[in-house]
């Protein structure tokens, strides 16, 4: 999401919304889901941070480089009639912008993402995966999550589903690894060569 508009500079404005002096912590966090978490403690502040951050998500859709490969598997995932839904701390909103605005809405049978400041269940709870597989009717086991976070890997193993780890930047692969996940890609066509994984 951030790939053009950096979790930095969101955080930053976010950061400009407290009337007061933040903990040092926070003041030099570069994750915009931090300053989020800390705006929960001050009511009315929190809902004006969550509606700040989902228009700066939306602004970055424009900026956000596309994830080499990924039309590519969708496409096949449709015509092997595969349901992709995505699953995202980033807002609802932000996430249609970007398949509107990548074309990819054909591809995508749902979204369960964000849609307030309620942070209890966002990733690494496995309440959004949970909704999502429920929206497709179907069972955990039924699942698999490909995330790029190790809050991705822990909300599949807490959904019960199996999890593909996609490194898509250095030193992932040894954050991923002792949390487990099922497989580790390094692009997303990898998926296309192991028919386990997509059925």
């Amino acid at each position: 999401m951030f790939g053009g508009l950096s979790n930095h500079d969101v955080a930053v404005e976010l950061r400009a919304l407290f009337p007061e002096a933040l903990p040092e912590g926070i003041e030099q966090s570069p994750d915009p889901f931090d300053v989020l978490e800390h705006a929960t403690q001050f009511g009315d502040l929190a809902t004006r941070v969550e509606e700040r951050l989902g228009q700066l998500e939306i602004r970055a859709v424009a900026a956000a480089p596309a994830t080499p490969g990924t039309t590519d598997v969708l496409d096949v995932l449709q015509r092997r009639g595969v349901s992709v839904v995505i699953v995202s701390n980033n807002s609802e909103a932000a996430v249609r912008a970007y398949l509107n605005t990548t074309s990819l809405e054909a591809l995508v049978q749902g979204v369960s993402a964000r849609t307030s400041g309620e942070l209890a269940e966002l990733k690494p709870s496995p309440f959004l995966l949970q909704q999502a597989i429920t929206n497709i009717k179907a069972d955990a086991a039924e699942c698999v999550m490909i995330g790029d976070s190790t809050t991705d890997i822990q909300a599949a193993h807490a959904a019960g589903t199996a999890v593909i780890a996609y490194v898509n930047k250095p030193g992932k692969r040894d954050r991923f690894t002792p949390h487990k996940p099922s497989a580790i890609i390094e692009h997303m066509t990898d998926l296309l060569g192991d028919e386990s994984a997509l059925t």
